[in-house]
């Protein structure tokens, strides 16, 4: 077997791990290339060929997997640079968009300004016909209204249009032929069916849906495509495979054609390696923090599940689209400082990127950044810094700072404390959110650290929610990589069908899972792989009535009868008991979506053991590091340790600061870091 990659592309950095035989070789980061992120994935690569010895081309032609997460769906979205795109949708539903739910998130907040819509009303055009919740048709569809609203919006345009007509998740008749008259009036737009692209119920979620695929659809085929297309320019025979919201991987021209299911892709592996670390510590309840160049990442497992939504939104627009959940705060290494008009310190949501990055980085930034509050204080070691590949400097860190620090009246070294304050703030809300204020007590929690700059706070954020420890793996930088080479090979399928526990349709619900799994195989065939390593799960989104979101349940099998349903109810009290610590079992429960995920299942990765015979961490010293470690604001001489040479049973006290390759950790006075058998480490405070 050849070498397995795994890349995961950021706004700051792009990470790579890679594998041998399902033993981890290496991992590397490289700055991402915004102008064309391609050459920073090789970038990526060349530096694993580099430690190989073997050229780019040599490990591409040896490789037989390649995994690849991206933001760049997301940020087509989070940068308004999604094409324009038009809607054909039922008469008497074009404001859907605009009207959302609701025009403004306080609706009784005048001062506040409206949501701006995915889409303005003008582009959405109606078009009579009629299907109603049965999927009897009412009212044929006029299919020169359809001709009349293409041509209209090629006189405008659009650069892809959206189909999104009611109760077609019933009976998608009209979309579908509304499909063949775009490709008979226009062959060269790309468009996008919403009974195709994600059958789900509400109207303004699947309209969202639709749309967001339609919208970036061009943009990520075009660089799926002309990733491709460089891979096999390098020697790459097969087609990579593209990690998706929901935490699997699926082959590119899956991808292509339902690129909205690639929105949360990159932070979607960081569950995945939580998971893998906290059962290799026994744990089964962890929470994922990852903390990269331009978010804070926040995701969690609950008895060794990944908690997962079908609620996910990316700048407040409902996907639809099941997806590991991660709350995303605007609080990274190169989140940039200010101060408002009122004279009060804020931290992000702004970030440098990758260029010009944090002012340390010599790359053109000026602005004070969350880095260059850390170098300020000493947290990092600039000659270390990505393993000395990458040069600091402190002096224009610290000029950065000067700017925050006058206009506030305060040193500069209260000013990067402050800075380093404030974003740890941002975290532990983010934390909170996702645990205390859901009925969740982090107590009974371990983390796990995620993400380049996430090892600074780890161990403050752990004593802030009262943590006991925290899980730092070796490839704590490059979690969501390593997560890819854990990722099985997977596609979730959902359709739309209402019942409720009390009067429950066994007949069309068994109907719909018969129909879910028809379309898992014909997944699974269209790979060419065995059924018999392949796996089927089925969920049912299911809430009390009354209630406006719901809890995805498994259930044990694709076939329902009065026992099993009566245990499946059971887990839903359960469940719900669990995530928010109240639950109702006299209550009757509705069952709204169902779902199913065909999966190919993926060795784990073996992690290597070190050893070494002595206990005694000083020969990992490397020397002494002035530093800010408390609030008196003096700084001291802190030990700081080469990460590499620190062995299974080695101990180092704080204060202390541990270096990597590529990630700094910060041990605090009162803790300690221990170095486990298979080199990660684990903080604990000291009783």
């Amino acid at each position: 077997m050849g070498y397995k990659i795994s890349v995961d592309v950021g706004g700051t950095f792009t990470d790579l791990t890679i594998s041998d035989e399902d033993k981890l070789l290496g991992r590397h980061k490289s700055p991402t290339t915004p102008e064309d992120l391609t050459q920073g994935v090789l970038n990526c690569i060349g530096l694993a060929g580099d430690r190989l010895n073997i050229s780019t081309a040599e490990l591409l032609s040896q490789t037989d997997v390649f995994i690849h997460g991206s933001t760049i769906a997301t940020n087509a979205i989070l940068e308004k640079k999604g094409v324009k795109c038009g809607v054909i949708c039922t008469k008497g539903t074009k404001y859907t968009l605009w009207r959302g739910e609701g025009r403004r998130k306080d609706l009784f907040n005048y001062k506040v300004s409206a949501n701006q819509e995915l889409v303005r009303p003008y582009l959405c055009l109606e078009v009579s016909e009629r299907i109603n919740k049965d999927g009897r048709i009412l009212l044929p569809l006029n299919e020169d209204d359809v001709r009349s609203s293409v041509r209209q919006f090629k006189k405008w345009n659009v650069e892809a249009i959206s189909v999104c007509l009611l109760w077609s998740i019933i009976n998608p008749i009209h979309e579908q032929r509304i499909g063949e008259i775009i490709n008979d009036e226009w062959p060269e737009i790309p468009f996008s069916l919403s009974f195709d692209i994600q059958p789900i119920i509400r109207e303004y979620h699947r309209m969202s849906c639709v749309t967001l695929n339609a919208m970036i659809k061009p943009i990520v085929t075009d660089y799926l495509e002309k990733l491709q297309e460089a891979l096999a320019n390098k020697g790459f025979k097969g087609d990579p495979l593209i990690v998706i919201s929901s935490g699997g991987v699926v082959p590119i021209e899956e991808v292509k054609k339902k690129p909205v299911f690639m929105l949360f892709s990159g932070p979607s592996m960081a569950p995945v390696s939580g998971r893998y670390y906290a059962q290799k510590n026994n744990e089964k309840n962890c929470i994922i923090i990852d903390m990269g160049g331009t978010s804070f990442d926040v995701g969690t497992v609950i008895g060794e599940l990944i908690t997962t939504t079908r609620e996910g939104r990316i700048n407040q627009y409902p996907t639809g689209v099941a997806s590991n959940e991660i709350l995303t705060l605007g609080a990274g290494g190169g989140s940039i400082a200010w101060v408002d008009s009122s004279g009060i310190l804020s931290v992000g949501p702004k970030s440098s990127g990758a260029i010009p990055g944090p002012a340390c980085y010599m790359r053109g930034g000026r602005e004070a950044t969350v880095t260059d509050a850390c170098v300020t204080l000493g947290y990092i070691v600039p000659d270390y810094f990505l393993g000395g590949r990458m040069a600091l400097s402190p002096v224009l860190a610290r000029k950065a700072i000067e700017k925050i620090a006058k206009p506030l009246n305060m040193s500069v070294e209260k000013a990067a404390l402050g800075i380093c304050q404030i974003a740890r703030e941002k975290m532990v809300g983010g934390i909170l959110n996702m645990t205390v204020r859901r009925g969740i007590d982090p107590r009974e929690f371990v983390i796990v650290s995620g993400g380049g700059a996430t090892g600074l706070f780890a161990a403050s954020l752990a004593d802030e929610i009262k943590v006991r420890r925290v899980i730092i793996p070796k490839e704590t930088a490059v979690l969501c990589a390593f997560g890819g080479l854990n990722a099985d090979i997977s596609m979730s399928n959902v359709a739309s069908k209402y019942s409720i526990s009390n009067e429950f349709d066994y007949e069309k619900i068994n109907q719909t899972l018969e129909e879910l799994d028809k379309k898992g195989k014909a997944f699974i065939n269209r790979l060419g792989l065995s059924s018999t390593v392949c796996e089927f799960e089925f969920y049912v989104s299911a809430r009390y009535p009354m209630q406006v979101t719901e809890l995805e349940i498994p259930l044990e099998n694709k076939e329902l009868s009065p026992q099993s349903l009566s245990k499946l109810i059971q887990d839903f009290h359960a469940m719900h008991h669990a995530r928010y610590k109240t639950s109702d079992s006299g209550s009757q429960v509705e069952f709204v979506m169902w779902r199913s995920v065909a999966k190919c299942l993926t060795p784990g990765i073996t992690l290597q053991e070190k050893t070494f015979c002595t206990s005694d961490p000083s020969d990992a010293m490397i020397g002494k590091q002035q530093a800010i470690f408390d609030d008196s604001m003096e700084f001291a001489e802190i030990p700081y340790y080469d990460g590499e040479k620190l062995y299974n049973g080695m101990k180092v006290e704080g204060p202390a600061i541990v270096v990597l390759p590529d990630t700094t950790v910060i041990v605090p006075k009162q803790h300690k870091l221990l170095t486990q058998l298979h080199g990660y480490f684990i903080i604990e405070r000291n009783i």
